[in-house]
């Protein structure tokens, strides 16, 4: 998890620069570090349910003060792994509607098509004449 949350404050700087060519490279480790961990979760529930113990239920299974410490961490570090992940996803989906946006105004011949933002910041393509610029 230790990694995971490394490798995505990685890929913010690297989203903040723009570069496309690191931006794949750590995404193919982003997905390495995730299937390991997804591996390793499966492995987890396994071990304790066939010792008839709930994965869900840490309390069963977590007796040892270093092994509740350990569970604690884990748990923080993926928290705060989520959070970074949310962060890098609204600044991806910020970037996708600035491109799409400059696409937009590029793309469009017909001085009829207005772009027009609502109240969330997006895009609204209007093909009518009745705004009121036009008024």
């Amino acid at each position: 998890m230790q990694q995971l949350l490394s490798v995505l404050q990685n890929e913010t700087l690297i989203l903040e620069k723009n570069n496309i060519e690191e931006l794949e490279k750590i995404t193919q480790e982003k997905i390495t570090l995730t299937e390991e961990i997804e591996k390793n979760e499966q492995q987890r529930i396994h071990f304790l349910s066939i010792r008839s113990l709930n994965p869900d239920e840490p309390k069963q299974w977590l007796q040892d003060n270093k092994l509740i410490s350990i569970w604690s961490k884990i748990k923080e570090l993926s928290e705060q792994a989520q959070k970074q992940n949310q962060i890098n996803g609204l600044v991806i989906n910020g970037n996708r509607r600035r491109v799409q946006t400059k696409i937009d105004i590029l793309s469009t011949s017909a001085p009829a098509v207005e772009l027009t933002y609502s109240a969330s910041g997006e895009n609204i393509n209007q093909h009518n004449s009745n705004t009121l610029a036009h008024a």
